[in-house]
This record gives C-alpha cells, structure tokens and sequence, in this order.
C-alpha cells in the first residue's frame, strides 16, 4: 500500500510537471500574439492538471479570439475557474473584453460582487463599480493586440508589421472616448469614486481614463482627485502620476518622478523638479524611493545626479 501511494504521489508529480511546462510554453506563445498555440498549449495544462488556474488561462485566451464559438468556451471555462474565487480580479481583467456586451458576463460581475459581499460587506455604489470596472477593460483591452504591434513596431524601425494594428488602434481611440463620456457623467453625479463606495479596484479606474483623456478635462478633474487624497480615500500613485502628468504638460518639472520619456532606446523620467529631494517628497505621500518603483514597474535602472 505504502508503495503504491508513493508510485501515485510520483504519477501526479510528473502530471503537474507536464502541466507546467505547457503553460510556460503557452504563456509565451500568447505574449508573442500566437494565440491558436498557445491555446493548444493551455488545453494540454488543463487536461494534465485540471486546476482552477488552467481553467482560467482557457477562458482568457479563447476570449481573446473573439469568435461566437470562442466566447461560448470561455463562458464554460471561466465559470469552472471561478468557483472558489471571491475576488473581482476578474472584472477588471481586459482579456474579457470580447464578453462585456453578452449577457453572460452580468451573471459573472453579479456572482462576483456576491461572494466578494460576503466576505468584505456590501459594496455602497455598485452601479458605479460595475461601470467603472468595464470601463477599465475597454480601456485596456485592445492594448494586448496593440502593445505587441507596438514592440514590433520598435523592433522595425519604425515600421508597424501589418495594416490591421490601424482598425485595432481606431477602436482603441472609440473606446476611449466612449470611456471619457460616460465617465464625466458619473463624476457629475456622484463625485470622485473612493474604496468605500466602489472598492479600491474600480476607484483605479476613474484615474485611468482621465489619464488618457485631455489635458483640458485633467486640469478639470485633478481637484476631485486631490481632495479624495487628502481625506485618505485615494492612492498616493494615482494622485502622483497625475499631478506630475499636469506639471509636465503645462512645461514644468514633475514632482514625483512618474513620467518617463525616451532617450533613445531608453526609458527614463522627465525632468524632475530638485531631483535630490524627489525620495523626501515619495516619502511624504506615502510612496516608495523613485528608484525601486522605476525598477520595480518598468526594470529601469536609475539614479539621482545633480544638476
């Protein structure tokens, strides 16, 4: 008996093993945009190692190719993942963007919302949460397709790969504008979205659109945001990026060092207002030295130098 559980314990090792070499495989098929491999990929995980996890990595990458047929499986798939997942990380998740308008995905933000209730208590605007987490995912969806056009894009010289990046990037632009609409309404009517109305993660959202919005309507909105700061009720990184974004449009030095540019090839932050002093600012408003959170979020190697 003690022979075969450990032949057993051997077996399934082996499988998890497999497993997780198809999921590498696919994981960097997807990142390469070769969906249909790396779906070939994900299905061997799932039926090697039938986890939560695998059934998720399905749903996302059949999402991701658009088709009727595609989204009926990631229906399936995502149901199955989402059993023992209290959380709303999927609601924000831009692989989905292809199910937002079926009917099916009101059942799953509603089924989320439920079992994240019970855990966290009632969240008190979730009409507002539902909006803005939607929002986020147009906001973010077609940026998959984008970004590795975008890379290619680089790597050319200057030259996109294919002419269908210029539908994808139109549709970026209509989403973005049908976000910024829809937005603006909603903060006329119930003011900056705050963790204790619309939990922490659709409150990230309102500050994503108006970052890819206008100057004009961030100059507009900034306030809002500021006074949500202040009273402890928004990040210090959200207030950061767009305080600094606003000073270097309006031709002045950041404060807090969130705005890159490129030199080159390379990344780096625009100028900096008394950049010896930028960490004691960081510090103030409760953010990390500048150069771990370069470091951290964009692998850029930085330092201080004097004027």
């Amino acid at each position: 008996m003690k022979r075969f559980i450990t032949l057993l314990a051997m077996l399934i090792s082996v499988q998890i093993a497999f497993a997780q070499n198809h999921v590498s495989k696919g994981d960097s098929l997807k990142g390469e945009g070769l969906l249909m491999p790396a779906l070939t990929e994900y299905a061997g995980a799932m039926m090697e190692n039938p986890t939560s996890e695998n059934s998720y990595r399905l749903a996302s990458i059949t999402a991701l190719l658009w088709t009727s047929q595609m989204r009926d499986t990631s229906f399936y798939f995502l149901n199955y993942a989402l059993q023992n997942d209290s959380t709303l990380d999927v609601l924000y998740d831009p692989d989905f963007l292809s199910l937002i308008d079926d009917p099916r995905w009101k059942d799953i933000e509603d089924l989320q919302f439920g079992k994240y209730e019970l855990k966290t208590g009632a969240i008190k605007n979730k009409p507002f949460a539902r909006a803005l987490f939607r929002m986020i995912i147009k906001d973010q969806g077609f940026m998959y397709a984008g970004n590795i056009e975008r890379r290619k894009y680089m790597q050319n010289g200057g030259y996109f790969s294919t002419p269908a990046i210029f539908p994808v990037l139109a549709r970026e632009e209509k989403n973005m504008k049908e976000n910024e609409s829809q937005l603006l309404k909603l903060l006329d009517e119930y003011g900056w979205p705050t963790a204790l109305r619309v939990t922490e993660f659709a409150a990230a959202g309102a500050a994503l659109i108006i970052n890819h919005s206008t100057y004009e309507i961030r100059k507009k909105y900034f306030p809002m945001l500021e006074e949500a700061f202040k009273n402890g009720e928004a990040q210090p990184l959200r207030y950061a990026k767009m305080r600094d974004r606003l000073l270097v449009e309006e031709g002045n030095e950041q404060l807090y060092g969130t705005q890159l540019k490129f030199e080159g090839n390379t990344r780096v932050p625009q100028s900096i207002q008394d950049p010896q002093n930028v960490d004691k600012r960081r510090a103030e408003i409760g953010l990390e030295p500048l150069t771990v959170y370069l470091k951290k979020r964009f692998d850029i190697d930085w330092q201080v130098t004097s004027k």
